[in-house]
């Protein structure tokens, strides 16, 4: 805008910047760059309009110039977070921490509720991965406070809270050791079948062990198939009704059904085995195992009322707590629960629902080294 003498007067050009020096200061530097390579790229898409661009010009020349004063460091992150906000004119705004990764490539998200919305999306994702980690290190404090944060932010709709939240996290470390985690997970997930990739994992770059993902991923299909089983990972989304509640009997927060605590944490063991074996990214919560027939489907996860509540087994150990359902289809082909309440005795019932799981568990406990011992087998006989 003009100042009183004509001249032309930016943004911040009121703003002082700090004692400028001669030398480049030694703290801060990945902090400022990190802006900088942000809104090159930024400049580079189609999107970015006149107004939008000189904008980010003028920006960038700022936080440039951060690399040559002597102001604390305090004072420099305060100066970046300030930038990080972008005046368009009329009261709009660029949120420079806005630009979230989708696909690989940076995407300008031009609002407040778009970017809450994007941070959404992105939390469904990583939760989704979470959950699998959790599996894979249960004793990860660290792993566990970044899913109690995800959930806080997920719930709130205030753009100053979610920002701050997620400048939070990304300053805090603990997305590496989230990134790290998961690479360690998929090497071992990945391992079972090393010898029918090709090339050691551990020569394998991050585009090879997404092709090995895809490739490992059918020869499980194949695996299940072996046994009469299927996964359904097309219409699974069409099952999540059925995981709004955990099942009365066959979860792992009880020992009601199960009769000692032994056969309870062993439900919970063989669960997370199967979980960690079939599903790398748990979008659901759940897996949806379907019969060859197609006339059974098991629902096996983490209902949403169970979701994220951790059980204390034997051995001082600590487990998420799991539920497994049946469902049978009907005349038409559509699924259906196996409840209690339909069947004339509740013999009838058990006597069901052992046919049904038992040889189930018992082929997929076989591919992740886990026999189901005959006590647990025995437990469904305890209702007949």
């Amino acid at each position: 805008m003009s100042g009183n003498d004509g001249r032309f007067e930016t943004y911040y050009a009121k703003e002082d910047s700090g004692k400028v020096t001669f030398e480049e200061r030694k703290d801060c530097l990945e902090d400022i760059q990190k802006y900088i390579d942000l809104i090159d790229n930024i400049k580079k898409s189609d999107d970015i309009g006149k107004t939008a661009g000189v904008a980010l010009e003028e920006v960038r020349y700022q936080i440039e110039s951060l690399k040559y004063t002597d102001i604390p460091a305090e004072e420099v992150k305060k100066k970046l977070n300030k930038y990080s906000r972008v005046p368009l004119g009329d009261g709009k705004f660029m949120h420079l921490s806005s630009f979230l990764a989708s696909t690989g490539e940076q995407r300008v998200v031009k609002t407040e509720e778009e970017y809450i919305q994007q941070v959404k999306k992105m939390l469904d994702n990583t939760k989704s991965n979470l959950t699998n980690l959790l599996i894979f290190k249960e004793e990860d404090e660290h792993l566990k406070g970044f899913f109690e944060e995800l959930q806080v932010i997920e719930k709130s709709t205030d753009y100053t809270d979610v920002k701050k939240r997620m400048d939070h996290l990304t300053m805090s470390g603990i997305i590496k050791h989230y990134n790290e985690t998961k690479l360690d997970f998929l090497k071992k997930w990945l391992a079972p079948f090393e010898e029918k990739l090709g090339k050691p994992i551990s020569e394998m770059s991050s585009k090879e062990m997404q092709e090995a993902l895809g490739q490992v991923e059918g020869l499980k299909k194949k695996e299940l198939e072996q046994v009469g089983i299927r996964i359904n990972s097309e219409t699974a989304d069409h099952f999540r009704a059925y995981n709004k509640v955990g099942h009365e009997l066959m979860n792992g927060d009880s020992t009601d059904f199960w009769g000692f605590p032994e056969q309870r944490d062993e439900f919970v063991e063989l669960v997370k085995k199967i979980i960690n074996r079939f599903s790398f990214k748990l979008e659901n919560h759940y897996l949806v195992f379907e019969s060859s027939d197609k006339k059974m489907a098991y629902l096996v996860g983490f209902s949403d009322d169970l979701f994220g509540k951790k059980k204390e087994l034997s051995d001082n150990k600590v487990g998420l707590t799991p539920h497994l359902k049946v469902l049978i289809a009907n005349k038409s082909g559509e699924f259906q629960e196996l409840r209690k309440e339909d069947m004339e005795k509740p013999t009838e019932y058990y006597r069901v629902l052992k046919t049904a799981v038992v040889p189930f568990l018992a082929s997929l406990s076989m591919m992740v080294d886990t026999p189901l011992s005959k006590e647990f087998k025995d437990a469904f006989d305890m209702w007949l």
